[in-house]
């Protein structure tokens, strides 16, 4: 009786052993893994469309974080976990890229956007840029802050352009991102909002009250990379996808250009 119930019991626990032994040997295709994106604010809404595809069409479970870029790109320094970082401008995937957080040859530039200046809907367009200090009147400018949240440096870059950033430097309302600071106009505060011509379409009582020229602040490109250590075939089957022609699409029903050739 005693020999039969440890030979039971040896049974059960070989089995145990060979159940996790299979669990070890499987593939890592077979392991259902949580994907990180980290992904610039002004992109949330098309990558959350994208990102729902992915999930429904291949059953790739994704974590989405937006921010400023900035405060994704120092997450990720700082060991944060990503596979996948959206930037809203080269200068932070440089910042990553500088300090080998990137897998080598795994970036591409992936998004364009313009740079536009909203107002409430109701108010008039403004034909002359020119005359943005002086359609300020005592309100505020509300725009990212221009010391790292990069739709805030185009904005400093395009008022440098027309001569009016001494003047309006002392009026304008910094956010944390572009999405913190047109949350800001949306509420009442301010007068104007620099954003990307994207954001104008999240707020429905915003509107676009003027568009800069492209030729009046750097080329608002967004790169995409994997991020190196969380490299995976699932991360990379979701870095193809991104370039597909089905997030071509969406990508473009949110406004933004899509840059590379559709894989």
């Amino acid at each position: 009786m005693v020999l039969a119930g440890l030979v039971y019991s040896l049974r059960k626990l070989l089995g145990k052993i060979l159940c996790l032994v299979a669990l070890v040997l499987l593939p890592c295709s077979a392991v259902s893994q949580t994907i990180d994106i980290l992904a610039a604010a002004s992109t949330t809404e098309a990558v959350t469309a994208i990102a729902t595809n992915i999930e429904r069409d291949h059953g790739t479970k994704l974590r989405l974080t937006f921010a400023a870029s900035s405060t994704l790109a120092k997450h990720i320094a700082s060991g944060a976990p990503a596979h996948l970082f959206l930037s809203a401008d080269l200068s932070w995937m440089e910042y990553l890229h500088e300090r080998d957080f990137l897998i080598p040859g795994a970036t591409v530039n992936l998004l364009g956007n313009q740079l536009v200046l909203l107002g409430r809907n109701g108010d008039p367009t403004l034909t002359n840029l020119a005359g943005l200090s002086r359609a300020l009147g005592n309100e505020r400018l509300i725009m990212g802050n221009p010391g790292h949240v990069p739709a805030g440096r185009y904005a400093q870059q395009v008022l440098q352009h027309l001569g009016l950033w001494r003047a309006i430097s002392g009026r304008a309302v910094y956010g944390a991102s572009v999405r913190a600071a047109l949350a800001l106009l949306a509420r009442g505060q301010g007068r104007y909002a620099i954003a990307y011509a994207t954001d104008g379409r999240v707020y429905p009582n915003l509107s676009i009250a003027a568009v800069f020229s492209v030729a009046s602040h750097q080329a608002i490109i967004y790169p995409l990379a994997l991020v190196r250590g969380q490299d995976n075939a699932q991360a990379h089957k979701v870095f193809k996808y991104l370039q597909s022609s089905s997030a071509k699409v969406i990508f473009e029903q949110f406004g933004f250009a899509f840059l590379p050739k559709p894989r």
